[in-house]
């Protein structure tokens, strides 16, 4: 059995339920901008450093307003079951669409992770997003604000109408937010076996994309923090963190790597530098969130 490592304080996870009454989502044009009382609220709040509220800037081009991370909020009831609910498992899914000024792109890092890029025409609304597996997807704008916006997606022929929402709030540094693609490839399985070497960077890549995420949340003063659908070998608890048993060991963690073979020698070696006891706590933390980001960060710069 796996001991937990002493940690920080009671995790907050976000809990689920399945969506019975979703509802048409209505017309609007290209031209509609709403009123968005909460993106002025969060111009108020005191950010880390690091961060960006966009209704602070007097002026903000359309692509800027855009370049956000946003979470799937609703979908029209014909197709609000494909989007928020996988079949297979019967559990409900996160969808999300990471967009960063660079142009680059980042679809559903909790439910079918999607990297490549985007480009909007304007004129008409579209943006178009390409995909480093071959696939594209095609949006039109039909409502925008800084912290809403409504999409029409053609998938693959069908059309879904969708809700997204944001708390127009970005990192300064693109490479600091943990949806920036250079960030999730660690998730991304590799053609073929890796050297031990080739798994201790992944290693490294996986712990410190999870200091990032909880940095992440604490800069955006998150209340709750949702681990829904995300790949991990670990296990929080209230006062420590520990590894999941072999036996339930994440599955969509293991599919990060090449094998199971290969999952499991990535398992022992971060239980190994874990086990080693060499972490600095804060001694006087003032959020266990950020506390949990420094100290991971630590880990990150075991391997």
């Amino acid at each position: 059995m796996n001991k937990p490592l002493l940690f920080l304080c009671c995790l907050a996870v976000a809990g689920s339920c399945r969506n019975t009454g979703s509802h048409p989502i209505p017309t609007v044009t290209m031209d509609t901008v709403t009123s968005d009382k909460s993106a002025v609220m969060s111009a108020t709040i005191a950010l880390d450093t690091s961060m960006m509220a966009l209704k602070t800037f007097q002026t903000l081009s359309l692509e800027d307003a855009i370049s956000q991370v946003w979470k799937f909020d609703d979908a029209d009831k014909t197709h609000w079951n494909k989007i928020f609910w996988d079949t297979v498992t019967d559990t409900r899914q996160y969808p999300e669409l990471a967009l960063f000024r660079d142009h680059s792109a980042l679809l559903n890092p909790r439910c079918g992770l999607k990297i490549g890029t985007w480009n909007l025409d304007k004129e008409n609304g579209e943006m178009s997003l390409l995909w480093k597996d071959g696939s594209a997807d095609l949006f039109i704008v039909r409502q925008r604000a800084l912290r809403q916006m409504e999409l029409a997606w053609h998938r693959g022929g069908d059309l879904a109408l969708v809700r997204l929402k944001s708390d127009a709030i970005v990192h300064k540094h693109v490479e600091e937010d943990p949806y920036y693609p250079s960030n999730v490839k660690w998730m991304v399985r590799p053609a073929a076996k890796e050297t031990r070497e080739q798994l201790r960077h992944r290693i490294k890549a996986c712990v410190h994309w999870y200091a990032l995420f909880f940095m992440d949340n604490h800069n955006r003063q998150e209340t709750e923090i949702s681990f829904s659908g995300l790949p991990s070998c670990f296990e929080w608890y209230n006062g420590g963190i520990g590894m999941q048993s072999r036996s339930g060991l994440d599955k969509k963690w293991q599919a990060c790597f090449y094998s199971e073979d290969q999952a499991y020698t990535a398992y022992d070696i971060i239980a190994g530098e874990l086990g080693k006891h060499e972490l600095k706590w804060p001694q006087h933390p003032t959020s266990w969130v950020k506390q949990t980001g420094e100290v991971l960060q630590q880990l990150t710069n075991k391997f």
